[in-house]
């Protein structure tokens, strides 16, 4: 009897921890797919100047840098206009040229037919590599 109940205790733990390895692995790989995809829209998208609508911190921070979400007003080179919220992380020290009313540089780019918008000058903890 007591055999049994430690082979079941084993059996379970190993499953749930499985598991939960197998989560903290497909989190991790999405957060990489994340980045390089904010990456690739900073080396290769398109240059525009955004207006920022409002600017708030979340109750995240990577590195000790705070990670905001930006309410912004795009403005395309040829004078067209879109609203894009951004969810990013501002080094601290730039933190005041990110307010209500400022002028920011962006790049934006279609992804799977969606305006994706990434902030030039926002913080990337990982290296290239």
């Amino acid at each position: 009897m007591t055999t049994t109940i430690v082979v079941i205790f084993i059996t379970v733990s190993l499953l749930t921890s499985s598991l939960t390895i197998a989560l903290v692995v497909q989190n991790v790989r999405a957060g990489k797919a994340k980045i390089s995809q904010r990456r690739t829209i900073l080396e290769n998208g398109i240059p525009a100047q955004a207006t920022i609508n409002s600017i708030e911190q979340t109750n995240v921070q990577l590195d000790d840098q705070p990670e905001v979400l930006i309410d912004l007003t795009v403005v395309k080179s040829d004078g067209e206009a879109f609203h894009a919220m951004v969810r990013t992380v501002i080094p601290i020290i730039n933190i005041p040229s990110f307010q209500k009313g400022s002028v920011i540089e962006v790049r934006y780019m279609t992804v799977n037919n969606e305006l994706k918008v990434e902030v030039e000058g926002a913080y990337f903890p990982f290296s290239k590599t």
